[in-house]
């Protein structure tokens, strides 16, 4: 049986008769000869084989016997010659790791080899060939692929790594590729294909996964607010971000295979690519730096770009990736943000000042915030007051023109006087409210001068401090019970212990009592051991919820911004605490049911400088 055309062949060695009658049908298995190449081998062997026999009958006048007995001879050599040949060609065609099928023009399977039926999901070629009788319906997904198929033959002869999809035995879907040629016989009509698969189900489905991996990059990229570009070693565009494309007024996909150049002369402008070129040139990132361009909208645009490569296997530049930020909005506030800092640069220079006494004072580990806070109070009033003088400076400025023409009338006088007193009130106001705020500041860095450390009875000077107070509590129709145990003798700093035991009254004035309640507060002051005391703050308000509870220390958190309050008051009491006074404190409340401040002091105080 021929394994191309499925023939049976196995006769007798031909005679002179019958040469002309085996020929035609090897011819068959040579028109494949891209995908069938053995049968080449085959074809050879036997023309050589014939060849050599009709030379052979040639020679006339030889003895009959002698002539007789070398022709069968000479064709027992050529039959065992072919045989062998054939052998071998079924041997490469049933061990072939591609499907090798022939088929007749209407789609009936008429050979196939191993690797094709266990491709189709069938033990044996000769299952598959009794399981279908219709290649289109049965084996094609989509019929009309077949038709598609014959269509290309009939015009070409011939496919070359044709794809389809087929369904297996089992239902299963395949991606095959074929190559096939068009078998014809001695009038020129097409008797059968004769083709081979390969099954590119993976590649198809890596392809896929590499599409959709793409796809979802251009959806992230595309999200991102900035440039992002992909370019060939050709300066020509593999990937660009929808953000980019809006730049150039272009869709994405249009731009890949476009260089910039190409871009950016739809609108008439121009781009060099020098940087690109400099990165090749230098073979490693270059860092960020600034460029400007003209964008399809006619306008300069301004971006910090970065630029890399991305390397292949061996290390070669294949591509160049560029991330680029617009800064057009921080270059047109530049000019503004310098004269703003000019304007407040003797306000700057003062709180650098004030920060590095709060540095070498306190230990409080948010000290940054503090300086932040600082910064955001002060130059709300300091804002206002610059705005205010810029538009008194060009009120001024209009004033004199009119006097310098002469044309100056009693309603011009009269609106620049109401003019300069408004200036000048909402001036004072907000430099008094600054000096305010600057005061307060200066109050949590606790200089030399603010208190100097002696001995001193800690219940006496409780009693003083709570005797500043009373007229206060009478106002605000508050009860302030004092109990200390007596003898309890401190070197320390009485002007910072006072300050924490009025800042914490205050405290409670402001925030435990709304709306002027009637409450209590006790203050209770008793030993700790040999070495420290223990100072017990309470009152019986409106406690705090645990956020504003965790906060309460921080620089400048307040709940009565809009009453004034700077948010100081409390951050002064824990920065005396522990830092000048050494010692610890404790804060507990809750909605409801007042606040308690527990205060552990030594009674020795450490000196200033370790304080400090």
């Amino acid at each position: 049986m021929c394994p191309v055309s499925g023939h049976d062949d196995r006769k007798r060695p031909p005679s002179r008769g019958q040469v002309t009658v085996l020929f035609p049908q090897l011819a068959i298995d040579l028109t494949n000869a891209e995908t069938l190449i053995p049968v080449c081998l085959v074809a050879v062997l036997v023309g050589a084989a014939l060849g050599y026999l009709a030379a052979l009958t040639g020679r006339r006048g030889r003895a009959a016997a002698a002539d007789r007995a070398g022709e069968v001879a000479r064709r027992s050599l050529a039959e065992r010659r072919f045989a062998e040949a054939e052998e071998s060609y079924r041997k490469l065609f049933d061990s072939s790791i591609d499907g090798i099928y022939v088929t007749t023009p209407e789609g009936r399977l008429l050979n196939a080899n191993p690797a094709l039926a266990r491709m189709m999901g069938y033990d044996t070629p000769r299952d598959l060939i009794e399981g279908v009788t219709d290649v289109a319906s049965a084996i094609y997904l989509d019929p009309s692929v077949r038709t598609e198929y014959q269509e290309r033959m009939a015009r070409d002869g011939m496919v070359r790594e044709f794809e389809y999809q087929v369904r297996q035995r089992d239902g299963t879907v395949l991606w095959l590729s074929d190559s096939a040629t068009t078998v014809r016989d001695e009038a020129g009509n097409v008797v059968r294909y004769e083709g081979v698969v390969r099954d590119i189900t993976n590649q198809k489905r890596a392809e896929d996964e590499v599409a959709e991996g793409r796809r979802r990059l251009q959806e992230v990229i595309d999200t991102v607010p900035a440039v992002i570009n992909l370019k060939d070693m050709q300066m020509r565009y593999v990937l660009m971000n929808r953000y980019m494309a809006s730049i150039f007024n272009i869709e994405p996909e249009d731009a890949i295979g476009r260089t910039t150049s190409d871009i950016m002369s739809r609108y008439g402008a121009q781009k060099t690519d020098e940087n690109d070129r400099r990165l090749l040139d230098a073979g490693k990132e270059l860092g960020f730096y600034e460029e400007e361009y003209i964008d399809s909208s006619g306008t300069m645009r301004q971006w910090l770009v970065n630029k890399l490569p991305l390397r292949g296997s061996g290390g070669e530049i294949k591509q160049i990736v560029t991330v680029a930020l617009d800064i057009g909005e921080r270059k047109r506030n530049e000019q503004e943000m310098r004269k703003a800092k000019d304007a407040a640069e003797a306000a700057l220079q003062h709180l650098r000042e004030t920060q590095n006494s709060l540095i070498e004072a306190e230990k409080l580990a948010a000290l940054g915030r503090l300086v932040a806070g600082v910064a955001h109070e002060v130059n709300n009033p300091v804002g206002i007051s610059l705005t205010v003088a810029s538009s008194l400076e060009r009120k001024v400025a209009m004033f004199a023109e009119e006097m310098a023409r002469g044309d100056l009338r009693r309603s011009s006088l009269n609106d620049f006087v109401e003019t300069s007193r408004s200036a000048a009130s909402q001036l004072v106001g907000n430099l008094n409210r600054a000096a305010e705020l600057i005061q307060s500041f200066k109050q949590v860095a606790a200089d030399r001068s603010y208190s100097d450390q002696r001995s001193f009875n800690l219940a006496d000077l409780t009693d003083q401090v709570v005797m500043s107070l009373r007229p206060g509590i009478r106002k605000q129709n508050l009860t302030l019970n004092v109990e200390c145990e007596p003898g309890l003798i401190m070197n320390s700093y009485p002007g910072p212990y006072g300050q924490v035991l009025t800042n914490l009254f205050l405290n409670s004035v402001a925030h435990a009592f709304p709306g002027g309640a009637a409450g209590e507060v006790n203050i209770e002051v008793r030993a700790s051991g040999a070495n420290h005391v223990e100072v017990l703050y309470s009152d019986n308000g409106c406690g705090m919820t645990p956020d504003i509870r965790r906060r309460a220390f921080d620089p400048f958190f307040t709940t009565r911004r809009d009453e004034g309050g700077t948010g100081l008051g409390l951050h002064i009491v824990y920065s005396i605490v522990t830092s000048r006074l050494g010692g610890q404190i404790h804060l507990e409340s809750e909605p409801g049911k007042g606040t308690r401040v527990q205060m552990i002091l030594p009674r020795n105080a450490p000196n200033e400088f370790a304080a400090s």
